[in-house]
């Protein structure tokens, strides 16, 4: 029979050593990095949860602003010679 605590159900990740590169990676993940380097383990989860979050919530932000503009110039162009 086992022993001990049934395990947790997921999957767990380990980042390992991440490296920010000066010129090659943005400022923005020097930051990030940094502030995970001093968080405890469940402050890291929820900095990446957040900042996961916010990427997803500006790609998709930047995702429908270049559709409209696309959807826009389609009209222009079907309605131009009117």
């Amino acid at each position: 029979m086992p022993r001990g605590r049934p395990p947790a159900p997921g999957k767990v990740y380990y980042l390992g050593r991440l490296r920010f590169r000066p010129g090659i990676d943005p400022p923005e993940l020097r930051d990030l990095l940094e502030e995970l380097d001093r968080a405890g383990p469940s402050k890291r989860r929820e900095i990446l949860r957040m900042a996961l979050i916010g990427g997803l919530g500006e790609a998709q932000a930047a995702a429908t602003a270049v559709e409209d503009k696309e959807v826009a110039n389609m009209m222009d162009d079907l309605l131009g010679g009117f």
